[in-house]
């Protein structure tokens, strides 16, 4: 039987923050907790970094925030004061949200949505190359 958490929070009176700081040892590009503010791994955004990365990290945290809201992602302790995460009401052992791992059921949409930038992306790639070439050869009036 399945249920559906309620925040603690009430995520739709709030804003989405989002702000970079060194995450140190922490392998992930971001991390969203349930209160929905986005983390960004400074170490994962300088200036010398690709921005599309960042565009698709922000989208993915952004996936998060509405499980949160939406109650389908939580985590917390259960009655025998282990730490969980909740998915669609089924406990998980909290290690599996640590890890990041792309493969548990609330990771997957996010990972979804950040092919479908890298997707839109490589369309607009060749669209604009196409269009260079096409005014390089002269076929375009300017």
């Amino acid at each position: 039987m399945s249920f559906k958490l309620k925040s603690p929070f009430n995520l739709d009176l709030l804003s989405t923050s989002m702000f970079e700081r060194d995450m140190e040892d922490d392998p992930v590009h971001a991390r969203t907790p349930k209160n929905g503010v986005i983390i960004l791994n400074e170490d994962s955004f300088g200036m010398d970094k690709d921005p599309k990365e960042k565009l698709k990290t922000i989208v993915h945290e952004l996936e998060h925030v509405r499980q949160y809201k939406s109650g389908e992602l939580d985590y917390g302790y259960n009655g025998a004061g282990k730490e969980v995460v909740w998915w669609k009401g089924k406990e998980y052992d909290y290690s599996k949200m640590a890890s990041g791992d792309p493969n548990q059921p609330w990771e997957i949409k996010p990972y979804k949505l950040e092919n479908k930038i890298t997707t839109i992306n490589n369309k607009n790639n060749i669209m604009n190359k196409e269009e260079g070439a096409y005014k390089k050869n002269g076929a375009a009036k300017e």
